[in-house]
């Protein structure tokens, strides 16, 4: 009789299919690492302007989801495999399936940031062709009844503080353009913003300074950047202060956020009073393309 325990399929990701991928996303952080970490509207703003039949797969066993993945940005990959399901093979063709569609897409190279408490799995990414290319690490601050010159932006001003955002990243070594409708999708439409989670710090009425949070059973500092012209005058120390106001007033313990070593924040937030709590590697594979 055949064993349908290892039996298993890939289709594309659907709508449907996402408050199973993040179960199972949380699933596999609680075993890794501990903490979950990954919302639904983390994924559904990564979808938004993906081809939903072939940059998003799900691996489905007895009609269960026990695997997933995601090529977005065009060389970037979010997978998982659920512990009950590792050892058959379904890592392996995630790899595969992610080196494929992001050759479609005309991408130099596909990877994916690991945890570097998982030396079980750069072994494997080693052993696969990979190497690490970039460094990222999750800092955190106490929260605190702070005072900060940051305000909520308003409506009609978004459009310049998602224009900050990209000309301040856009200064970052080896990164791709994001256009407008991605920005939109990441902040003023990701699931449940509400106009307090988009910070601004202005001059003469325009925006020169901005942070995006996110309320999380915590609040996370998920983009910050101050527009060159304007830095030196503590405008990141101001937005960290409404972030731990923040923090402090809804009764949470802590702020955190995530930089990497393609930038030069690192410094910047450790000297501002952040301390590091993880760290991250970037594998990646070159493609023929």
């Amino acid at each position: 009789m055949r064993d349908n325990r290892w039996v298993w399929h890939a289709r594309p990701l659907t709508d449907d299919d996402i408050p199973a991928v993040v179960a199972m996303v949380n699933a596999c952080e609680l075993a890794d690492s501990g903490e979950v970490m990954l919302e639904a509207a983390d994924i559904i703003a990564d979808l938004a302007h993906a081809d939903r039949d072939r940059d998003g797969v799900v691996i489905v066993q007895n009609g269960r989801i026990v695997g997933w993945g995601l090529v977005w940005d065009g060389r970037k990959r979010w997978a998982d495999v659920h512990p009950d399901a590792r050892g058959q093979g379904i890592g392996t063709w995630l790899l595969r399936w992610s080196a494929w569609r992001a050759e479609q897409l005309g991408a130099d190279r596909i990877g994916q940031t690991i945890d570097d408490g998982r030396a079980d799995v750069a072994a494997w990414l080693a052993a696969n062709g990979y190497s690490p290319r970039y460094t990222s690490w999750v800092l955190s601050m106490s929260a605190a009844p702070t005072s900060s010159t940051a305000e909520p932006a308003v409506p009609p001003e978004y459009d310049a503080v998602l224009e900050l955002f990209e000309r301040a990243f856009n200064e970052h070594r080896d990164r791709n353009p994001v256009d407008r409708d991605r920005w939109r999708a990441m902040t003023v439409q990701r699931e449940g913003f509400v106009p307090e989670d988009l910070i601004v710090i202005r001059e003469d009425d325009v925006p020169v300074a901005a942070a995006f949070l996110i309320d999380a059973d915590e609040i996370w500092v998920d983009k910050l950047a101050v527009a060159a012209p304007a830095r030196g005058r503590g405008y990141a120390r101001e937005l960290l202060a409404a972030a731990r106001r923040r923090a402090a007033e809804a009764g949470y313990e802590r702020i955190r956020l995530s930089t990497d070593s393609n930038t030069s924040a690192l410094e910047v937030y450790t000297r501002l009073g952040m301390t590091v709590e993880r760290s991250y590697t970037h594998w990646a594979i070159d493609l023929s393309t």
